[in-house]
């Protein structure tokens, strides 16, 4: 009798759909193939319901683990109190070489036409469902392609998506008619050689010259961050007016006036920074953690350019991300 009361009970706890600290890897199905996911709940917020959730999107190349490692999101979730989320790509011809879709970029997944923002839009579904989360409070960041494939979801996915703050990738979807306008703090530096802060007819390569040879699809023409930036704050309804409303060390930030108060857009330039995170050691390679002066190592700082530590990108976003919600 005990026992039944007890599994009674643990079941009722579960179907209030409260959050249960832990890490999972979970899935959804789409378009027939399953995609994963991985989900980080803090301790903290253990029992909480309604809780704001931060989607973080790998670059190309890249893995839901490495995301994790590189930006040091799951921290700032433990400190603050909201659920990160890490999406895993396409897997593409090289190992486990995973790329999104996120329009003239990038790879397997741009080559075959995944519908990626259909999966970011289960994966949200199953997030409301199973994990508490606030679907009002959903976020998106991402590292050079998943900052690319974060713009396309605030142009295609803005019913569900509340801001979003790209690093190292701008735009490079062109059918861009949101349902709603969409709060964005772009975050980019000057000097990164992979996704070119001033746009050019190649932008990317960058993985070409780690591996030693041309890989297919791996360039692509760029807009310059300052019009797209611009571009979205008058989609949103912005003047064109700016002003600077951050400055520290290298990082300046212009924020443009006149935006609805839910939907404000600014950029965030980080003079002299490569094709980084901001605020972390970003080593790339594994064998890096254990000797950074590995010749892969030097081979891929040289390849990305400087990182730059005058904030933290994941706290940085975070006090961007908690002012906004949807309507």
């Amino acid at each position: 009798m005990f026992k039944n009361v007890v599994l009674i009970a643990i079941l009722l706890f579960l179907h209030t759909g409260a959050a249960q600290a832990a890490d999972y890897t979970d899935s959804v199905v789409q378009d027939g193939d399953t995609r994963e996911f991985q989900v980080h709940i803090p301790d903290s917020v253990a029992g909480q319901k309604n809780l704001p959730v931060v989607i973080v999107l790998h670059g190309g190349g890249g893995t839901a683990k490495g995301v994790r490692a590189q930006t040091g999101m799951d921290a700032v979730a433990d400190k603050n109190g909201f659920i990160t989320v890490y999406p895993e790509g396409t897997e593409g011809m090289i190992g486990n070489f995973r790329t999104w879709n996120a329009g003239h970029c990038c790879g397997t997944a741009a080559r075959k036409n995944i519908d990626d923002v259909a999966f970011i839009s289960s994966m949200i579904d199953a997030l409301v469902k199973k994990y508490a989360i606030d679907s009002k409070r959903v976020y998106a960041t991402g590292h050079s392609n998943g900052a690319m494939m974060s713009y396309r979801l605030a142009c295609e996915l803005s019913d569900k998506i509340a801001a979003i703050a790209p690093n190292s990738g701008q735009r490079v979807f062109d059918n861009c008619h949101p349902k709603r306008p969409v709060a964005i703090m772009h975050i980019h530096g000057t000097a990164d050689p992979c996704a070119l802060y001033n746009g050019g007819a190649e932008c990317g390569g960058c993985f070409s010259q780690m591996l030693g040879f041309s890989l297919p699809d791996d360039k692509w023409a760029c807009p310059p961050v300052k019009d797209i930036v611009k571009e979205h704050a008058l989609m949103n309804g912005c003047s064109a007016e700016t002003k600077t409303v951050f400055t520290k060390g290298a990082v300046t930030c212009k924020q443009y006036q006149g935006c609805p108060a839910n939907a404000v857009v600014e950029l965030c330039s980080i003079e002299g920074e490569g094709h980084r995170w901001p605020g972390t050691d970003d080593v790339g390679p594994a064998v890096c953690k254990d000797d950074p002066s590995k010749r892969s190592c030097l081979k891929y700082t040289g390849i990305v350019g400087p990182a730059n530590h005058d904030i933290n990108g994941g706290e940085f976003m975070w006090n961007f991300f908690k002012n906004y919600h949807l309507p």
